[in-house]
């Protein structure tokens, strides 16, 4: 059993969320909604880092594929200094100390890259000098900003539901997120191919060539939910806004988030049978 396996996939999954969506609270300034929005919402990023950190502690020992000279303890101490510094975040919220605030918020995002990036190596059928050291980290990325992006439009709208005088500027500031991160995670999943294709190691070819004869199907599901669905739906999300009919918005992203998360899902499925972060 190896690290790749679709618990260890899952876990990461759920690391995603959490990253991604710090990333997506980034994209609206602090001042312009209410503290509590960025207390709850916060706080359901964390629940899910943390659910992955303890999921990773279950999996902890599990060997890693090739030559990968990093060891994993590595990966579970940048995993937990993450969620120590995202709970300070969480701490600051409560209080008046703005630059305590805003390290804690800057710590855990550059912690929780760090882990990310760290984490990607448990996924490579390659050597760590290769090509697929640098493209999985970024792909890893770009589902975090996908995954948290949609969670926080979908958090964001609940919020308008509470607050139905606030500015829909912040709403407009995270679907613009959403659609960003979608569009760019398509463009590069393409991009991914075509360079694994070329210039992958052996072991990457061979898993290109088991996702496209024995998984096209999953494939296929895998960019029609993820992608295909979630743009159609990011246009009415977009013409419902122009409105302004948040309540509308919101009931799309509800729709694009399971569309999203079923999608990334059946990524971590793909990725978890052939080693290819699709």
């Amino acid at each position: 059993m190896t690290m790749q396996t679709f618990p260890a996939s899952f876990a990461l999954f759920l690391y995603q969320i959490g990253l991604g969506g710090l990333f997506a609270l980034a994209a609206v300034p602090f001042h312009e909604l209410e503290r509590g929005f960025y207390k709850s919402t916060a706080g359901v990023l964390f629940v899910a880092a943390l659910l992955s950190f303890v999921g990773k502690l279950n999996l902890y020992g599990t060997p890693w594929p090739g030559d990968i000279t990093l060891p994993a303890s590595a990966d579970i101490i940048v995993h937990l200094l993450f969620v120590l510094a995202f709970g300070l975040y969480i701490v600051s919220l409560w209080g008046e100390r703005p630059r305590f605030r805003a390290r804690s918020f800057a710590f855990s995002v550059l912690l929780g890259t760090a882990g990310l990036a760290l984490s990607s190596h448990a996924f490579r059928q390659a050597p760590l000098w290769s090509f697929e050291t640098l493209l999985y980290p970024v792909s890893f990325l770009l589902s975090a900003l996908l995954l948290g992006g949609v969670t926080v439009g979908m958090l964001i709208g609940h919020w308008y539901l509470i607050d139905t005088v606030q500015s829909i500027d912040p709403f407009v500031r995270i679907f613009k997120f959403f659609v960003y991160s979608l569009i760019t995670q398509a463009a590069y999943l393409m991009f991914l191919a075509l360079a694994l294709y070329l210039l992958g190691s052996a072991g990457t070819l061979s898993g290109l060539e088991r996702l496209w004869e024995m998984h096209f199907f999953l494939l296929s599901a895998r960019v029609m939910i993820a992608h295909v669905g979630p743009l159609l739906l990011s246009y009415m999300i977009w013409r419902t806004l122009q409105i302004p009919h948040t309540m509308a918005a919101t009931g799309l992203f509800y729709v694009a988030l399971l569309g999203v998360f079923v999608g990334e899902i059946l990524g971590r499925q793909i990725m978890a049978l052939t080693s290819i972060p699709f």
